[in-house]
């Protein structure tokens, strides 16, 4: 298994509402080809009201995937009315809810975080070595039980994902949440970590 290290910090544009939120004026926002979200601090009942640009976060669904956006710190750069400059929010896109037919993100949620900030995420699985399995080679398909992990670390050592090597994984045999090797700093956040996680399944040839 490894871990592949957080990617650099991407940047989005946003704006500040001063609509006060509300169904009428997101979808104003929607048609307007911007997207209307939240910001929360941590340990903060209040919110900060924004839009955002619907082709960057789009942009950005299809290159980190739903799972992947919530592992992704962006560098939010903030413009409020009368400000020459932006303010910059470095966050965690916690949620992300897509519209239903249209594939454009319809509402983000982010999180605001400093470095040091212990953050809770489901970090994404991926399997490397598929096609060289014995189980696959003898025509069963290589069965991603779980396809994120749920993990707890500083919002600087998110990983974007668990690679697992299965190119040894044979008919019978399983990859369990525990046989992950965590980087440094990483610990896990599942119930019961013996559960299978990775399974060779179909039907299999006798050796």
């Amino acid at each position: 298994m490894r871990a592949l290290a957080t990617a650099a910090t991407e940047t989005l544009s946003a704006e500040l509402r001063v609509d006060g939120g509300g169904t009428t004026a997101s979808n104003k926002l929607r048609r307007e080809g911007r997207v209307p979200g939240v910001i929360f601090a941590p340990g903060e009942e209040t919110k900060t009201l924004v839009s955002l640009c619907s082709r960057e976060l789009s942009a950005a669904v299809r290159k980190h995937t739903l799972a992947g956006m919530q592992c992704t710190v962006f560098d939010i750069e903030l413009r409020e009315e009368g400000e020459s400059s932006p303010r910059k929010v470095r966050a965690l896109a916690k949620q992300v809810q897509m519209h239903a037919y249209n594939q454009l993100v319809n509402n983000v949620c982010l999180l605001e975080v400093d470095p040091e900030t212990v953050v809770k995420v489901n970090v994404p699985v991926q399997t490397q070595g598929d096609d060289i399995s014995p189980g696959v080679k003898r025509g069963g398909f290589i069965q991603v039980l779980r396809r994120t992990v749920a993990i707890a670390c500083r919002s600087d050592s998110i990983p974007t994902s668990f690679v697992m090597d299965v190119s040894n994984l044979d008919a019978g045999k399983i990859i369990k949440i525990s046989d992950l090797n965590l980087p440094e700093g990483v610990t896990l956040r599942e119930s019961d970590a013996e559960l299978p996680m990775i399974r060779v399944g179909g039907k299999v040839k006798s050796a």
